[in-house]
């Protein structure tokens, strides 16, 4: 005998939509655990509502009454300047002076005298290394030692072997040849060496091996004594001697002294300097120059009538 099972059904059957049926609990968490979230997220909702509620009866912020405070706040010039150090402008300045304080004068500030600096102070400038002093340099020669003739004039030393450069003031070529005895300022010195270049004389010096030995020498006189220099023949003189004589005309009147003996190839000219007049020119000829006298130190002359 077969049974079939038939369900027996009181009415129609619905269909219940999946959206509506309830949802299962999480697997692991009991039905209690979801309830307790769901009072919990109830509770938040419903503070939230209650912090943004407002009573009818309160009363507006002084923000939503002033919108000038709303408004950012123009800062001066100081107050700009001590926030950017951080400092309070406002506590530097103090409050505002009242109707009083305008009135009443501040005292005046004492300042306090101001004792002299200590002698023990040390300074802390910064230095640089100490330069060595300067060496003294040589002053140049204009006039020969008394009782010398000036032969030469030494310039400045040549090379790196004591040479030195010389201008000669002589017309006797023997003055250098070597073995010669001179003297540069007040030191004797030995010619050992001689040459001549572009008008120039060359010496070497005994005892003077460099250039820095031969420093001292630079701008100096090579002289010699007047009692070695030769006799001259009668009517002759040296230059030495003209210069610095007194020059006097036919009647005996002044006419100032020999300042200089100017060459011109042909003829000496001597220049006649007054402290109070033209300096005068005069040829060197007989009957120009009358007499010359070396010991009473005059020179008469019969000076032209164009001077």
């Amino acid at each position: 005998m077969i049974r079939t099972n038939k369900k027996k059904t009181k009415g129609p059957q619905v269909s219940v939509p999946a959206a509506a049926k309830p949802e299962a609990p999480l697997p692991g968490r009991s039905s209690f655990a979801a309830r307790v979230k769901k009072t919990r997220r109830r509770s938040s909702q419903s503070q939230s509502t209650t912090n943004t509620h407002r009573s009818p009866t309160s009363r507006p912020t002084a923000a939503a009454t002033d919108p000038a405070r709303n408004q950012p706040k123009v800062m001066s010039r100081q107050e700009r300047l001590a926030a950017a150090k951080g400092i309070d402008a406002t506590a530097q300045q103090g409050p505002p002076p009242g109707p009083l304080d305008a009135q009443v004068t501040p005292p005046a500030k004492t300042t306090a005298p101001t004792s002299a600096p200590s002698s023990k102070t040390t300074s802390t400038t910064m230095r640089g290394p100490k330069r060595p002093p300067a060496k003294p340099q040589p002053t140049d020669q204009t006039e020969p030692e008394a009782g010398y003739v000036a032969v030469g004039r030494v310039h400045a030393p040549h090379g790196l072997h004591g040479e030195v450069k010389v201008t000669s003031l002589t017309e006797n070529p023997d003055r250098f040849a070597p073995k010669a005895k001179l003297w540069a300022g007040q030191q004797q010195i030995t010619v050992t060496g001689v040459r001549e270049a572009s008008g120039f004389v060359y010496l070497t010096i005994k005892g003077f091996n460099d250039r820095t030995s031969v420093e001292k020498f630079r701008n100096t006189l090579l002289q010699v004594p007047e009692s070695e220099l030769p006799k001259l023949e009668e009517g002759e003189y040296y230059r030495f001697q003209l210069i610095g004589l007194k020059v006097f005309d036919r009647e005996g009147g002044a006419l100032g002294e020999v300042a200089e003996i100017i060459e011109t190839g042909a003829t000496d000219v001597y220049r006649v300097a007054a402290p109070d007049k033209p300096d005068l020119l005069l040829a060197a000829m007989p009957d120009v120059v009358l007499e010359i006298d070396i010991a009473a130190k005059r020179m008469t002359v019969d000076p032209p009538d164009w001077r």
